[in-house]
């Protein structure tokens, strides 16, 4: 994948991972992406070689909001 393809992929993951923070946290939609920017998932999910892109937008929420609870990420063992 082109750059350009993999940074298309990403911001849809992430417009779909913010809407959902948004309903599940009940967060503003500024506090919803900065959620998800100020997290070391957002991180890894930009790096293309980690293949976290992969994930559904639904199964990364989950990821970035298990981080924030527990102070701690923790990835799949598939990934």
């Amino acid at each position: 994948m082109d750059n350009k393809q993999f940074e298309s992929v990403i911001e849809l993951k992430i417009r779909d991972m913010v809407a959902l923070i948004i309903d599940r946290k009940q967060l503003a939609f500024n506090e919803a992406i900065q959620y998800v920017y100020e997290s070391q998932l957002y991180t890894l999910l930009t790096d293309e070689t980690t293949k976290l892109w992969h994930l559904s937008a639904a199964k990364l929420a989950g990821i970035i909001i298990d981080e924030k609870e527990h102070k701690q990420l923790k990835l799949p063992d598939y990934v």
